[in-house]
């Protein structure tokens, strides 16, 4: 092995890997293969053989692409076209992969303002509905090798005949509501929505809009509907961290992140 980087701790068997990369090797071809808790991809170069490890949610299409990435620039790094450093600095865009969230919600609530507070934007003046879905990146925001990918759902009820098909591999829903008694309780039409939807991971609360006058209490709003809630003030810029750290502590429900290791690189002769 000439070079190892790791992003995530994950349980590989050393010897398995060895026999894997020897089909590789002797096939001269690119195989997908699960090997215990984890998918494998590997494609020959020249003398040796370059390894992905991934989850077994990852899917092939995008594994082979990946690889296939990663294999030209390393090509350019044997004919001193490049730099190591610059290929491994490349290397984390490589494997970087969507992490989608969505936003759901009555309209005015605050859904389309939290994208912007999370992007650093300015604030919106004035309250324009979501048509359909707005998707945005989190800038400048990874956590480990997941890039925030979030999801502004349209609150409209024409609109939610879409919920269902936009679902689609979603790791988490926030469901977020205005802080008021009224769309609180109106909120728990959402939340029966959701519980049909058997293939979403997790559902939280976000309380928003917690500065404004009678404005129910995160714990308030949990015991009324059941879902583990989080205050917060989307207007407010200094609420920004708040809100990742929101994010972040939903999906500790969903990935040990204990065990989370980024950027190890490990040389060996």
């Amino acid at each position: 092995m000439v070079v190892q980087k790791k992003f995530w701790i994950i349980n590989v068997d050393k010897e398995e890997i060895r026999r894997f990369a020897f089909r590789v090797k002797t096939n001269q071809m690119l195989l997908i293969e699960e090997i215990g808790s984890i998918k494998c991809i590997g494609q020959p170069l020249g003398r040796g053989v370059v390894i992905l490890c991934a989850e077994f949610v990852d899917e092939d299409t995008t594994l082979m692409e990946k690889i296939e990435k990663v294999v030209f620039e390393f090509r350019r790094v044997i004919s001193y076209e490049e730099e190591f450093d610059a290929f491994m600095r490349k290397l984390d865009t490589y494997v970087t992969t969507k992490l989608k969230i969505s936003l759901l919600g009555h309209g005015g609530v605050g859904k389309t303002t939290i994208l912007h507070l999370l992007n650093g934007g300015k604030m919106p003046q004035t309250y324009i509905p979501t048509i359909g879905v707005d998707i945005q990146k989190v800038e400048g925001t990874r956590i480990g090798t997941y890039e925030l990918l979030l999801w502004d759902f349209a609150g409209q009820e024409r609109f939610r005949k879409l919920w269902k098909t936009l679902f689609s591999r979603c790791r988490i829903v926030f469901l977020v509501t205005d802080s008021t008694l009224e769309n609180v309780l109106q909120s728990k039409d959402i939340l029966e929505f959701l519980k049909e939807h058997d293939s979403l991971n997790a559902v939280v609360i976000i309380a928003n809009k917690q500065d404004l006058p009678g404005a129910l209490q995160p714990s308030i709003v949990q015991r009324l509907l059941g879902i583990k809630t989080f205050g917060l003030v989307a207007i407010d810029p200094n609420d920004r961290l708040k809100a990742l750290d929101i994010i972040q502590k939903s999906l500790e429900r969903e990935v040990d992140w204990a065990k989370m290791e980024i950027d190890t690189i490990n040389f060996l002769p």
